[in-house]
C-alpha cells in the first residue's frame, strides 16, 4: 500500500506541473490525491499491523535426533568391548551385535550411554539404534577382538581339549579294565560251572557204574553160590563119605582153606590150585572153606 500512495503523490505532482495556468486547481487536486495517499498509507499500515502479528506462540522446531559415537571399537585384553557415545537425554537405545541377542539401555540426563560386550573372540559388527520422541536413528559399528585375549582363549581351549582327551583315555582304559575283569569273572564262573557239571556227570556215572558193578557182583555171587550148591549136592551124591580122610580137596599155595569143590568161589582169586588129600590138608592146619 505504501508503494501505491507514493505513486499517487508522484502522479499529483506531475499534474500540478502540467497545469501551470490553474495553480489553485492543481493544488486542490494535489491535496486530494495526497489525502487519498495518506488514507491508503494508513490503511496499509493497519493492514500490515494486522498481518504482521508478533509470533508470541510460534511453534518451536523439534530438534533432530543424532548419535555421537565412534564407528570402530577394540576389545580389551579381558575380551570386553565397551561401546560408548552420546545422544538425546533419556533416549532408548538398542545394540544388536551380529549373531547375538540385542542389548538395551537408556541414555542418562546428559545423553550419555554405554554398552558392554563380553568374551569377544571374533571380529564383528553391530547396529546401534536410538529412539527419542518418535524419532529413530541408527548407526553401524564394528568391533575387533583383542589378539592377546584370543590367543589366551585358544590356549585355554587346547589345554581343556588335552585334558578332555586324557580324561577320555583314562575312562576308556578304566572301562576296558572293568570289561576285562568282568570277562575273567564270567569265564571263571563258566569254568567252575563246567567243572561242577563234569564232576556231577562223573559222580552220576560212577554211581551208576558202581550200582551196575555191585549188581553184577551180586549176580555173579548168586550164580557162584548156586553153582557151588549144585556141585556140592552133586558131589555129595557121588561121594557120600566126603568126610573120610582119603578124600581129595583143593588148596592154594598161600591160602588157609581147603575146598572140596574146584569151582568154589573161594578159589576165584587164586593163582592155581593143588589137589591133596583131606588128611594132608588138615595136617597143614587148613580149615574148610566157609562157602562150602
Amino acid at each position: 500500500m505504501l508503494y501505491l500512495a507514493a505513486i499517487l503523490i508522484f502522479v499529483g505532482l506531475l499534474t500540478i506541473f502540467s497545469r501551470k495556468t490553474s495553480f489553485k486547481k492543481g493544488m486542490s487536486l494535489f491535496l486530494a490525491i495526497g489525502m487519498v495517499a495518506l488514507i491508503l498509507a494508513g490503511c496499509s499500515g493497519s493492514e500490515d499491523d494486522l498481518t504482521k502479528e508478533t509470533p508470541t506462540k510460534q511453534e518451536k522446531k523439534t530438534p533432530k535426533l543424532n548419535i555421537k559415537a565412534e564407528t570402530a571399537f577394540t576389545s580389551a585384553e579381558n575380551g570386553t568391548v565397551t561401546i560408548t557415545g552420546k545422544t538425546k537425554p533419556n533416549a532408548e537405545l538398542t545394540l544388536t551385535p551380529s549373531g547375538q541377542a540385542a542389548l538395551t539401555t537408556t541414555a542418562n540426563d546428559q545423553g550419555e550411554f554405554l554398552f558392554t560386550l563380553n568374551d569377544i573372540q571374533n571380529d564383528g559388527t553391530a547396529v546401534l539404534t536410538s529412539n527419542w520422541e518418535g524419532q529413530d536413528k541408527s548407526k553401524e559399528l564394528t568391533y575387533t577382538a583383542n589378539e592377546t585375549y584370543v590367543a589366551k582363549i585358544e590356549q585355554e581351549k587346547k589345554v581343556a581339549e588335552a585334558k578332555r582327551i586324557e580324561a577320555e583315555k583314562k575312562e576308556q582304559a578304566r572301562v576296558a579294565e572293568e570289561q576285562k575283569k568282568e570277562a575273567a569273572r564270567v569265564a571263571e564262573e563258566a569254568r567252575k560251572a563246567e567243572e561242577a557239571r563234569k564232576a556231577e556227570e562223573k559222580r552220576v556215572a560212577d554211581a551208576k557204574a558202581e550200582q551196575e558193578r555191585q549188581a553184577q557182583a551180586a549176580e555173579e555171587a548168586r550164580k557162584q553160590e548156586a553153582e557151588a550148591a549144585r556141585k556140592k549136592s552133586a558131589q555129595a551124591e557121588v561121594q557120600p563119605h566126603s568126610n573120610e580122610q582119603g578124600q581129595m580137596v583143593y588148596i592154594t599155595a598161600t591160602g588157609k582153606r581147603y575146598h572140596f569143590d574146584p569151582n568154589c568161589r573161594g578159589l576165584n582169586n587164586s593163582n592155581g590150585e593143588t589137589q591133596v588129600t583131606l588128611a594132608e590138608a588138615q595136617s597143614r592146619h587148613l580149615t574148610k572153606c566157609k562157602f562150602e
